[in-house]
C-alpha cells in the first residue's frame, strides 16, 4: 500500500528544488563577465622597438590580455630611428595616443593599470614617430588673483602627460614638453583660498603659441611653446557672497582745466566712486584714467561698503586739441558685480 505521506513529501522537495533551480537558471544562461582587457599596441613605424613588461615587440600591432588590476609598462626603446619605412629619414619618437587621442610624451616607463582611468575598456595605444625634430620645454604653470597674489594649490589639469609621464597637478608645477606639443590645460571654474572664494576669469599665457580649442569653456587653453620656458597663469576674482554682491559706480565726474603755459594746461579730473550693491567690496579695486582710449593714471581704490563712496582724483598735463577724458571704476575686473555695465563715465575735454 503507498504511503500518502511519503508522497506528500517528495511533491514538496520537487517544487524546492524546481524553484532553486528556476532562481539561479538565468545567472546559469548568462555569460560571464570578462575579468580581462584587451589592449593592442603598435607603433606608426613598424621598425619601432616597443617594451611590453619586458618583453620586446616590433612596431606591428600585437593584442596582449591583462588581468583587472595588473599594471602594464610600456616603453619605446628608440627614441630615434633611421627609418620609418619607405621614408629613409630620421624618426623622433614624439608620444604615445590612447585610443587615437595624445595621452602621454612619455617614451619610458609609462605605466597602465587595468581598471583605472582611462584604462577602463579594451584600447588601443600606439607610438606615435615624427620626422622632424624638436626642442625641450618648460612650462610654468601657477594660479594668482586680480592683484598678483598667488594662489597655492589650485588644480589644472594638464594633456597630454608630459615627458615625465606627469599630467595635471597643484599650482605652482612644471611640465616638460617640446616645442611641437599642443598642450591643453584646463583651470579650475571655482577655488577657496585662506577663506576667500575665487572664480576663474582668464588666462595669461607669455612665450607660447594660443590654438584654437573649439570649446566655449574659458577655462580651457591650448598652447605650443615658443621658447625654452613658457609661463601658463590662471587668474581668479573674488566671487559674489549668496548673500548679495557689490556694485560700484561712478556718481559723478568732474573735469577742472587750468592753463600753466601758453602752449600746456593742467588737467584734473576726479570722480565719486560709489558701491550701490548689496554687499561689501571686498578687495581694492582698480580706477583707471584715458584719454582718447589711452590710460594716463591707475588708482587704487579701498574696500567700501554697501552705500558707500570715495573720491579719486589725478592730475595730467595736456596742450591744445580736443580729448575724451573716460574713467573706470574696477578697471582690473578684480570684483564681481551686482552689474557690471556700469562702471564707465566720459566726458569731451576741449583744450583752446
Amino acid at each position: 500500500m503507498r504511503n500518502p505521506t511519503r508522497g506528500s513529501q517528495l511533491t514538496r522537495w520537487g517544487l524546492l528544488v524546481l524553484a532553486f533551480i528556476l532562481s539561479i537558471g538565468p545567472t546559469l544562461l548568462a555569460p560571464a563577465q570578462s575579468r580581462t582587457l584587451e589592449l593592442e599596441v603598435s607603433a606608426t613605424c613598424e621598425n619601432a622597438a616597443i617594451l611590453i613588461n619586458g618583453r620586446v615587440y616590433s612596431g606591428r600591432p600585437v593584442t596582449i590580455s591583462v588581468p583587472l588590476g595588473e599594471a602594464v609598462t610600456l616603453q619605446a626603446l628608440y627614441r630615434q630611428l633611421d627609418n620609418c619605412g619607405v621614408q629613409q629619414a630620421l624618426h623622433y619618437f614624439d608620444r604615445w595616443d590612447f585610443n587615437g587621442e595624445p595621452y602621454s610624451k612619455a617614451p619610458q616607463q609609462l605605466r597602465l593599470r587595468a581598471g583605472q582611468l582611462p584604462f577602463v575598456a579594451n584600447a588601443r595605444v600606439q607610438a606615435v614617430y615624427r620626422s622632424q625634430p624638436a626642442e625641450l620645454c618648460a612650462i610654468a604653470v601657477d594660479a594668482q588673483d586680480s592683484l598678483g597674489q598667488y594662489l597655492s594649490g589650485t588644480f589644472i589639469d594638464v594633456r597630454p602627460l608630459d615627458l615625465l609621464g606627469d599630467g595635471g597637478g597643484a599650482t605652482p608645477f612644471v611640465r616638460a614638453f617640446d616645442t611641437l606639443t599642443d598642450v591643453l590645460l584646463q583651470a579650475s571654474s571655482q577655488v577657496s583660498f585662506e577663506e576667500k572664494s575665487y572664480r576663474f576669469a582668464r588666462w595669461e599665457i607669455e612665450e607660447a603659441q594660443l590654438l584654437p580649442t573649439f570649446s566655449a569653456d574659458p577655462t580651457i587653453v591650448k598652447v605650443r611653446c615658443r621658447a625654452a620656458r613658457a609661463i601658463a597663469r590662471a587668474v581668479y576674482v573674488i566671487a559674489a557672497t549668496p548673500g548679495g554682491c557689490p556694485d560700484l559706480t561712478i556718481r559723478h565726474l568732474y573735469a577742472e582745466l587750468s592753463q600753466i603755459s601758453p602752449y600746456t594746461w593742467l588737467l584734473k579730473p576726479r570722480v565719486y566712486v560709489e558701491n550701490i550693491g548689496t554687499a561689501t567690496v571686498p578687495t581694492p579695486t582698480t580706477t583707471a584714467f584715458l584719454l582718447n582710449g589711452q590710460v594716463i593714471a591707475e588708482v587704487t581704490t579701498a574696500t567700501l561698503a554697501p552705500g558707500a563712496g570715495t573720491q579719486v582724483s589725478i592730475t595730467q598735463i595736456i596742450t591744445a586739441g580736443s580729448y575724451i577724458l573716460t574713467v573706470i571704476v574696477d578697471s582690473k575686473n578684480q570684483v564681481p558685480e551686482c552689474d557690471e555695465n556700469n562702471n564707465l563715465k566720459e566726458t569731451i575735454i576741449q583744450v583752446p
